[in-house]
């Protein structure tokens, strides 16, 4: 079953607390199972449906943060996932609901960052999709950029590595060097480090196996992308 069927389908288990778990209720009821057939531990269970609602309610939360939602940013947020064409109508309306509430978005973070470990390469993936959904009407407005900012101090990011995305995203054309946090003038096998690093870090096993939906793991990977073009660019390119 999808991490939708398990969501919107009301089946077995135990309601998710909190906000994300108010939010939840107001569609699906209990969203848990056991996860019989793929074996899942039930603490991943409860990581994976948390963080489906977490990244719907943050991805609309951000999405109006400068008063304005584009088209574009919605379509990003659809693009960062895999949505059955019968589950999309559910997930619009989780989004809009969301975008909606009266809990703040620091409420949802909170209860995400519970979740994880600080820092985390999944709260990493979570906000390089958030990233990407603000710069998708082309760019990053003050208001988002302040969203970002919190979401990412809630979840355990230092000021440099927030820096580091906001340096990464603040355009379409991403700096190879940047993007695997190299420099220009260092030799060509420590950036290969480097990349290798980053690589394992967000790596699909590793993903799943902390708590990110099988949904979210083969469709929100541009940030690999991302670091494979750098990589390929500095490959060809480096001291030219």
């Amino acid at each position: 079953m999808s991490i939708w069927g398990k969501i919107f389908g009301g089946t077995s288990g135990f309601v998710v607390g909190g906000p994300l778990g108010g939010l939840l209720g107001i569609f699906a009821g209990h969203a848990i199972d056991k996860f019989s057939r793929k074996k899942l531990p039930e603490s991943i269970a409860v990581k994976q449906v948390n963080f489906t609602i977490g990244i719907i309610a943050l991805s609309a939360k951000m999405a109006k943060a400068d008063g304005i939602v584009s088209h574009q940013e919605l379509d990003a947020f659809k693009k960062g996932l895999i949505i059955n064409q019968n589950e999309l109508k559910n997930v619009e309306k989780v989004w809009n609901f969301a975008k909606q509430s009266v809990h703040g978005f620091e409420s949802y973070a909170r209860q995400l960052a519970k979740l994880f470990k600080p820092n985390s390469s999944i709260l990493e993936n979570l906000i390089h999709l958030l990233f990407s959904i603000a710069i998708s009407d082309g760019k990053i407005t003050y208001e988002e950029t302040e969203f970002l900012k919190k979401v990412s101090e809630i979840f355990g990011f230092d000021k440099k590595k927030f820096n580091l995305l906001i340096e990464i995203y603040s355009n379409n054309e991403n700096d190879p060097y940047t993007v695997l946090q190299s420099n220009i003038n260092d030799p060509i096998d420590q950036i290969n480090k480097k990349r290798i690093t980053l690589l394992k870090r967000h790596h699909p096993d590793v993903l799943i196996a902390k708590g990110q939906p099988l949904e979210f793991v083969e469709k929100n990977n541009h940030y690999v992308k991302m670091i494979n073009k750098s990589w390929e660019y500095i490959r060809k390119n480096h001291n030219k």
